[in-house]
């Protein structure tokens, strides 16, 4: 009782700041668009919140702010002490996620910029070279620190935001990545009817996807028909094809990916599924003693999506914790890689059978 207490009050807190109100039709737009004002307005770049970017010990001249240039969120120049021209991106990432290759796109559009990722969530990647991350805090710090700025008018209006994030930060750190993977009843009973859920949700599954990254292997999060859901790839080394670990609600999955140029070489894949099932850890959950799985709902065909992922799943246990399914994901990854030659093996040898 004492954190839906907690977490409730957090949310009137949140939702009874006008910046709250008015960033709801579009988020990542209003807090851009918002930055470009108080840029414009205070004309202020001398902070360590653009330290790395800038040597903020000089003075600068010309601030230019251009919104959805190039299709970048904002692209700031400035004029520096000795005629150098600094070109800044800033990509905002509020109710979605930060996206690699978008960071690498932007950079090749001017190979001397550098770039800001504001995001609410840490990215589960090392970012580009010319990239720097700040969260939310650091841009609500840098905003603190230019009240004295700008007009009165405004500064009620920044401290308005700076309150709301504040806010919006703690109550998405009480809840993502919590204790349990799925969300406490209390937990659920603050969240209904709240327009930020969504972004809430993602959040909270992002962050699971950063436990599990790795230099190694490709991880994803999302969502699909309402469910969030994330995951990491592994490739079957010598085939087309890969494999993957998926969470989606309390579905558990284990997932072969035939390429579609493999498909093609492959008459039943139906029976290479059961024969990588038969061989291998492969769609083996282990359901004796397992204190995070438990049987589903018994099927006689396998699941598909597009008619060539093939997969099969367990169900997660209600009471499970967030750090214990991170645990499994790792122990099971692990485990999988080292059948992963035998799938490779299976799947070459059907090949070679369907193209004698």
């Amino acid at each position: 009782m004492e954190n839906y207490n907690e977490l409730l009050a957090l949310r009137n807190k949140i939702e009874n700041t006008l910046n709250y109100q008015l960033s709801l039709s579009n988020l990542e737009l209003y807090h851009s668009n918002l930055f470009a004002v108080v840029l414009e307005k205070s004309g202020f770049i001398n902070h360590h919140f653009f330290s790395e970017i800038i040597d903020i010990n000089k003075k600068y001249t010309d601030l230019k702010v251009y919104r959805e240039k190039n299709s970048i969120d904002l692209t700031i120049e400035i004029t520096d002490e000795d005629g150098q021209t600094h070109v800044i991106f800033i990509e905002n990432k509020v109710k979605s996620l930060p996206d690699k290759s978008q960071l690498i796109r932007y950079s090749g559009k001017d190979s001397n910029a550098k770039g800001i990722l504001l995001s609410l969530v840490k990215p589960g990647f090392d970012l580009p070279g010319s990239w720097f991350r700040r969260s939310y805090g650091e841009l609500t710090a840098y905003y603190h620190d230019l009240l004295d700025k700008v007009d009165e008018t405004f500064k009620l209006f920044l401290i308005d935001y700076i309150e709301y994030m504040k806010n919006l930060e703690e109550f998405i750190k009480k809840i993502s990545y919590g204790k349990s993977y799925f969300f406490e009843e209390s937990i659920n009973k603050v969240l209904e009817g709240m327009r930020l859920r969504s972004v809430i949700e993602k959040i909270h599954y992002a962050n699971l996807e950063n436990k599990i990254s790795s230099s190694k292997y490709k991880t994803y999060s999302g969502r699909i028909r309402g469910d969030h859901f994330f995951g990491i790839y592994l490739p079957i080394e010598g085939t087309t094809s890969s494999f993957d670990i998926q969470i989606q609600g309390n579905q558990y999955r284990h997932k072969v990916n035939f390429s579609l140029e493999d498909k093609a070489k492959l008459d039943d894949l139906e029976r290479i599924c059961d024969s990588i099932k038969e061989k291998t850890c492969l769609y083996n959950f282990n359901l004796e003693d397992n204190s995070i799985l438990e049987k589903s709902s018994s099927r006689k065909k396998w699941k598909t999506y597009g008619k060539q992922d093939y997969y099969d799943y367990a169900r997660i246990k209600k009471q499970v914790s967030s750090k214990d399914l991170i645990d499994y994901i790792r122990t099971d990854v692990e485990k999988i890689k080292a059948d992963l030659k035998i799938v490779k093996d299976i799947i070459l040898e059907n090949i070679k059978s369907t193209t004698k």
